[in-house]
């Protein structure tokens, strides 16, 4: 049995297919008015290029977007899909970009609904409300703006960038060598500011991204399988990855990106199997033969993962995760794929392989020898009182973060030290339980603040 959201996909996707022909044509009239509006800008656009979403990426928007969650019908899904036809003016300088711009005011007039129009074409819409240059996820400014061109009844949306020579350079190299790239990277702080670098000296981008792939090269070269903690958990990561992009790939037709997932996977299994272990040498071994078994395997990721029982472990951190996951697990695509691996790398009952994946967040978050001695002033029932509330404080600011980032290494290690911090003020500022909850308002809203800083 599949997710029901791959089923609504699939609905969108056939739709998609019938009105294929109208994207096509649009494509072609808008190149067109786009080509004719900007002729007097000659001498300083290069190009313009344009494409028609592809099934492959259209899917894949609907899943890392989560329209399965947002609209309801496939009617829905296409109609807030503002780039099924992608547009790119390209210009020479960068100065250029905002002398377009600007021109666009000359060609477009306001209509009644606030978005406007071409004078030469009033089918075709831009909406010039929007803030300019936008602003990437990357940190950096585009030029980007949303329209419209209504055919057959129908509003197609289409995306308009403009972009100078070096942006233009600067997305390929992201997207071909960083977006596409699927092999583990596990210093990413020191790549974004190489990149960084690469984005503000376009002079010397040959010299940086030398500097980049050498520094890729030498991470896959210090993986090596033995007793050493790193070397063992980057090959086990770097493996799970790898395992990931190809039955990912085979089961739903593309990827996403799984390397924080994989690293936190591969903790997991050092943590679960090799910490005080005997025998750790075959051990290390027979997993890394265990994924190659996997590798051989069919992982099916459209398909429900069904738990054999409910489950509480009795612990109340942990079990408040589990319900979280339980929650996500078949709803969530990133979260079903994480789980599916999981469950795939560590063999047992899919209840048990989830009880202890939480309650090593839970070890790895709020460590019991430090945790045990806080408050150790107050009297026991006190102390019992006060360690369930800053369990239940830290998970609901965990769930309530609601991403798969909130198990990937380098966030946990940021809220612990959060949480740690938090803990320790409160010990040293509160006498008593009874206090504490005075403010426990004031604390709540300050630590679900920080904590959300954190993942945004």
């Amino acid at each position: 049995m599949e997710l029901q959201l791959f089923e609504f996909i699939e609905q969108v996707i056939q739709l998609y297919e019938i009105q294929k022909p109208s994207f096509d044509y649009s494509e072609k009239v808008l190149k067109e008015a786009y080509t004719k509006l900007f002729s007097e800008n000659s001498t300083s656009i290069v190009g313009i290029h344009t494409r028609v979403k592809s099934v492959a990426s259209l899917k894949e928007k609907l899943l890392r977007n989560k329209f399965y969650l947002q609209y309801d019908t496939p009617e829905d899904a296409l109609a807030h899909l503002h780039d099924i036809v992608g547009i790119t003016v390209e210009c020479r300088f960068i100065r250029n970009e905002t002398e377009l711009y600007k021109s666009l005011f000359r060609y477009f007039d306001k209509n009644t609904r606030g978005l406007s129009e071409c004078y030469q074409n009033p089918d075709i819409t831009l909406n010039l409300n929007m803030l300019q240059p936008q602003v990437q996820r990357n940190g950096f400014a585009i030029f980007r703006i949303d329209g419209t061109y209504r055919f057959n009844g129908i509003n197609i949306g289409y995306e308009l960038q403009i972009k100078a020579l070096v942006h233009r350079f600067w997305s390929e190299i992201e997207h071909e060598v960083i977006y596409k790239n699927s092999e583990l990277i596990t210093n990413t702080e020191f790549l974004k500011e190489i990149l960084g670098s690469v984005r503000d000296s376009l002079d010397v981008v040959d010299h940086q991204l030398e500097i980049i792939y050498k520094e890729i090269s030498t991470q896959s070269s210090e993986a090596q399988i033995g007793m050493d903690e790193r070397g063992f958990k980057t090959l086990a990561a770097s493996s799970i990855n790898e395992l990931v992009n190809r039955k990912m790939k085979d089961s739903v037709g593309f990827t996403t990106d799984f390397r924080k997932d994989a690293g936190i996977l591969a903790q997991y299994i050092y943590i679960r199997h090799f910490i005080n272990g005997t025998n750790n040498e075959v051990k290390m071994v027979e997993f890394l033969e265990h994924l190659n078994i996997l590798s051989q395997s069919a992982i099916d990721f459209k398909a429900v993962l069904e738990m054999e029982e409910e489950y509480r472990s009795g612990e109340l951190f942990t079990d408040r995760l589990i319900e979280y996951f339980l929650s996500q697990i078949n709803t969530n695509f990133e979260w079903h794929a994480f789980f599916t691996i999981l469950f795939a790398v560590q063999e047992g009952r899919k209840v048990d392989c989830l009880s202890d994946f939480a309650d090593m967040i839970r070890l790895l978050l709020i460590q019991p020898s430090w945790f045990e001695k806080r408050f150790d002033a107050w009297t026991d029932e006190e102390r019992c009182e006060v360690r369930d509330y800053w369990k239940t404080l830290l998970s609901d600011a965990l769930i309530r973060v609601d991403s798969p980032e909130i198990i990937h290494e380098e966030k946990l290690l940021k809220v612990m030290n959060l949480f740690r911090t938090t803990v320790e003020v409160a010990e040293t500022t509160y006498a008593s339980f009874q206090e504490l909850q005075r403010s426990g308002m004031y604390i709540e809203k300050q630590f679900h603040l920080a904590v959300s800083r954190i993942f945004h």
